[in-house]
């Protein structure tokens, strides 16, 4: 998001309080949603490709919603009354092509009327037919499985580049201006995350009751669209319904939290990507301190930069009287790596704690009894972290910045460990004297910003080239 998006969001929220009641936060919150989900959704060199993608965002949501609700929620005059006023929504947006003087070609590439009708009136019978077929468990892996799968193919180059390819082919429009990174689904990562833990939480509870426009608003909530934190969907529902407090209470609380994320992200954060570790500086720095330095500041600023992003969620859904999770706290200062994984992206971690490294580990710990523990803990903490690179684009330097965290990780544990029971008296030297802590925190944020180098840089010759200038072997 950029400054005067923010700023909007900030207005809307104030207004809302101000003027609308709070029976009305649930109808409010998925109108800006919906809008959002539209407007920062870039324009695409694929013709109509910024207006389809945004419509199967809510396409998937809607398909979810009736696989995780409970049958009597199905059918519900409040969720049919949202069906409607979704489905009018996005009829809306694809007829504006017909008035030209509203200019909204500069920001939706709507498709031709008639097809935009066609789609939502296929896809109303398949909701019909999807409400009334008994066995759901088979969608909700298939709806999981699809998630997967369109996530493999964005965040794959090759991939990304031959689906680039089809959708210009079936436009009719040049193939020769196909490229990887041309298909660019806004918020899709986030919102995946929500609805497969909506769809893993249901099929453990055997159904989530919840409204339809409660749900959509959880999916694709305006504050946290694009960066996170991923809420459970039973605490957001909490929060959603529950009475708020006095407006001059939340006011200031989201006023400090709004103006520490402007200042982080915006003054600090952009300040120092000017210094800080890039693909220019990496191949252009010959000095073992000036690559120390850039790498160092790079963990600052990219800290900062999410940190910042999550001050301002927490701090403009405050204003609605909604209250996120804490996505940072303070992990910089953390004297070991587990506790470091403990305190960053703090949702993102515990998602992939929940659906992967807990059931793994589990399963293998069961099925596989003559396995070392060791090994099993090992094992789990690499591929964890190799998950988490992944999530963030399938590429070599990802792997391998998950394996370094996650050999790290092993590491640590180990070596905690030992000491604990060799020297610590039962504790980790970090708690025992200050000194120790100082030592433990730095050797921890040196191992984190060297990890960086893979997460920032393209490819393994351009990071390896940075280790050794960085350790002297040039």
């Amino acid at each position: 998001m950029n400054l005067s998006q923010i700023i909007f969001f900030i207005l809307f929220s104030l207004l809302y309080r101000l003027v609308l009641k709070e029976k009305e936060l649930e109808w409010f919150v998925l109108l800006i949603s919906i809008v959002t989900i539209f407007w920062l959704q870039p324009i695409s060199t694929i013709r109509t490709l910024d207006f389809w993608l945004p419509t199967f965002s809510i396409s998937l949501g809607l398909i979810s919603w009736i696989l995780i609700s409970k049958k009597e929620e199905l059918n519900s005059r409040d969720n049919n009354k949202t069906i409607i006023f979704v489905f009018s929504f996005i009829l809306l947006i694809g007829i504006t092509r017909l008035v030209p003087f509203l200019s909204i070609y500069k920001y939706i590439s709507a498709p031709k009327p008639i097809f935009t009708i066609l789609f939502l009136t296929t896809f109303c019978f398949a909701i019909i037919g999807l409400k009334s077929f008994k066995n759901k468990k088979t969608f909700i892996w298939g709806i999981a499985g699809l998630l997967l799968i369109i996530f493999i193919i964005l965040k794959n180059e090759f991939l990304s580049y031959k689906l680039s390819v089809f959708f210009r082919y079936i436009n009719k429009q040049s193939l020769n201006l196909a490229f990887a990174n041309e298909i660019v689904w806004v918020g899709f990562s986030y919102f995946a995350f929500r609805m497969m833990h909506a769809l893993f939480e249901s099929k453990k509870r055997g159904g989530v009751s919840i409204s339809l426009k409660t749900y959509l608003s959880y999916l694709f909530y305006f504050p946290a669209f694009l960066a996170g934190p991923i809420d459970r969907i039973d605490h957001y529902q909490e929060e959603i319904l529950s009475n708020k407090k006095l407006l001059i209470e939340d006011i200031f609380y989201a006023g400090e939290r709004i103006a520490i994320g402007l200042f982080q992200k915006f003054i600090l954060a952009d300040s120092l990507a000017i210094i800080s570790l890039n693909e220019t500086l990496a191949v252009t720095i010959n000095s073992k301190f000036w690559m120390w330095f850039v790498v160092i500041v790079y963990a600052f600023r990219i800290y900062l930069d999410f940190n910042g992003y999550s001050h301002l969620a927490i701090g403009i859904s405050r204003i609605l009287g909604i209250q996120l999770p804490e996505n940072f706290n303070k992990p910089l200062l953390s004297p070991t790596l587990t506790i470091f994984w403990n305190k960053w992206h703090i949702t993102l971690t515990q998602w992939f704690r929940a659906y992967y490294f807990n059931p793994a580990t589990r399963y293998l710990r069961t099925n596989f009894k003559s396995l070392n523990s060791m090994f099993t803990m090992g094992l789990m903490q690499i591929t964890t972290m190799v998950l988490i690179g992944l999530w963030h684009g399938i590429t070599y330097n990802f792997i391998a910045w998950g394996v370094w965290n996650g050999i790290g990780l092993f590491l640590q544990n180990r070596i905690t460990g030992f000491v604990k029971k060799k020297i610590g008296e039962g504790k980790p030297l970090w708690q025992i004297s200050p000194v120790y802590r100082v030592v433990s925190t730095t050797i921890t944020f040196l191992y984190i910003s060297l990890g960086w180098v893979w997460f920032e840089l393209s490819t393994l010759d351009a990071s390896m080239q940075v280790f050794f200038i960085l350790f002297g072997k040039k």
